[in-house]
């Protein structure tokens, strides 16, 4: 492997599409990532279907520090009861903030 960065790991943020797409955009790039993409979809939270916003985070696990305080952000910003998180590198893992 030519990685002398540490373990790279592909991060997902799952929030509730609000439809304030701009305010999304503006928290996410706030904090200063180095490469994000939003995707907007849609899927079921405890049987019921809502349209979702997926923001992906390619880079070093050194990472999740920022991407748990952004989760946090959103989650606030939005009202929303939890925010998912999910990490996937040489294991997956997914959790609540």
């Amino acid at each position: 492997s030519h990685n002398t960065q540490g373990v790279i790991t592909l991060f997902r943020i799952f929030v509730e599409d609000t439809n304030e797409r701009d305010k999304l955009t503006e928290l996410v790039t706030a904090a200063g990532l180095p490469g994000v993409t939003i995707i907007y979809g849609y899927g079921l939270w405890e049987g019921q279907q809502e349209k979702t916003a997926i923001i992906e985070v390619y880079g070093r696990e050194s990472l999740r520090g920022i991407v748990n305080d952004l989760a946090t952000k959103l989650r606030e910003a939005f009202n929303q009861r939890v925010v998912g998180v999910a990490e996937h590198n040489d294991r997956v893992s997914f959790y609540y903030v």
